[in-house]
């Protein structure tokens, strides 16, 4: 969008913003007027009233190109413009009203007006790149926190390259979770990685119908955390228990999948079978990842199954491609150079385990994956947030396979 395109949106969020503040004036009047509420109190839910009339109107006018999806995404991004704007506004509007009412006797009203023209711009600054944002500039506020406001309009915001020194470390830190991988025998113990790295109890939570999930630390048991510079390695571990099919039946169901993805996994916009080689397959899948943002792919898989014994089988999945995808689902949909994007999402491998027990079937996914580094400063606030996506990813995954084959 130009400087014209966003002067026109400035005008339209404080044309709704002006209702929004008709709107919180005359809550906050009534309830410390008319009602004897404490006006701090009545101030919280003037916002409150004023934040959800403002994101009715954002959703359906003020960015209506950029609306996606229905229920759940309209759902986060209520969460984020509550997060982003409420914060602001609850912040900002609390702390100068209480300084203007209770320290300088000013009138509630009068304080009120004050802080919403104060809080007016980073609303609108937190909207626009938060809430009914592009993924790529997102990205950039959530991992790097870059200034944007003086970014040419159309150009790859926060851009960073895949270094070669970050690659090879990914390398080394692959090849060893590969050698463990390769190591599973029809006999081996352990076979699944959640005993290898000594996760409690995980087989009765899966049994009980719900996702074991653990983070794990190290590319193998005993090695330290990887000290990887300039990137992010991410390295989770999930188990689920399907009831009533057997390691053949799975198989064949897991065949069946090959590039049907879409219509079981939750965050598999689209996908398709490339080729098939008995037991090895080549898949596309359009992914999307989405916590506090969403950022969508073009991705290619390399999948080979192995069978070991009567009992035991395995996969292993290799992203080959992955390219990130600015402006997603609409008609200026385009391809970011690989390897020179947002940095959300570089690398994506995935180690699949699969052994008969009792009743059915333990199936487990270790997944890794490698990103941008998180800047030292913003460590203590965002490492949770970034780790959430490889996690949530993974568990949904994991949810809507055994969704599909207890259907099967």
């Amino acid at each position: 969008m130009g400087t014209s395109g966003l002067f026109q949106r400035w005008i339209r969020f404080n044309g709704v913003g002006a209702l929004g503040s008709g709107l919180q004036l005359a809550v906050v009047a009534f309830l410390v007027r008319a009602a004897g509420v404490h006006y701090l109190w009545a101030t919280a839910a003037g916002i409150e009233a004023a934040v959800l009339h403002n994101f009715c109107w954002h959703e359906r006018w003020t960015w209506a190109e950029r609306r996606a999806g229905r229920g759940t995404a309209v759902a986060r991004r209520l969460v984020r413009f509550h997060a982003a704007n409420a914060a602001i506004s609850l912040a900002g509007s609390l702390m100068l009203t209480r300084v203007l009412t209770g320290s300088f006797g000013a009138d509630p009203i009068a304080a009120n007006i004050v802080s919403i023209l104060a809080c007016g711009a980073l609303n609108f600054g937190a909207s626009e790149w938060l809430v009914f944002r592009r993924a790529a500039a997102a990205a950039v506020i959530v991992l790097t926190v870059q200034p944007m406001f003086a970014a040419a309009p159309d150009a790859d915001l926060g851009s960073v390259d895949l270094r070669a020194h970050t690659l090879q470390a990914w390398n080394t830190y692959e090849q060893r979770v590969d050698l463990r991988y390769d190591g599973a025998g029809a006999a081996t113990a352990p076979f699944f990685a959640l005993d290898a790295f000594g996760a409690k109890d995980w087989r009765a939570t899966a049994t009980r119908g719900v996702v074991a999930m653990s983070r794990i630390e190290s590319s193998r048991p005993g090695d330290g955390e990887p000290a990887i510079e300039d990137g992010k390695i991410h390295h989770w571990a999930g188990a689920i228990f399907v009831p009533g099919v057997s390691v053949d039946g799975l198989l064949k169901a897991l065949a069946d999948l090959a590039g049907q993805e879409q219509r079981h996994y939750e965050d598999v916009l689209a996908s398709r079978l490339l080729a098939r080689d008995n037991d090895h397959y080549r898949i596309y899948m359009k992914l999307r990842r989405s916590k506090i943002i969403t950022v969508t792919y073009n991705t290619e898989h390399d999948v080979k199954y192995r069978r070991l014994g009567s009992s035991r089988a395995t996969a292993r999945s290799v992203a080959t491609r992955i390219a990130q995808l600015d402006n997603a689902g609409t008609p200026q949909e385009r391809e970011l150079k690989v390897g020179s994007d947002s940095g959300y999402l570089w690398r994506l491998n995935a180690y699949w385990r699969y052994e008969a027990v009792n009743g059915g079937v333990l199936i487990e996914c270790e997944s890794v994956s490698l990103s941008r580094a998180i800047p030292f400063v913003l460590r203590p606030f965002a490492t949770g947030a970034v780790e959430g996506v490889a996690r949530e990813s993974l568990e949904r995954t994991l949810v809507g396979l055994r969704r599909y084959l207890t259907a099967q």
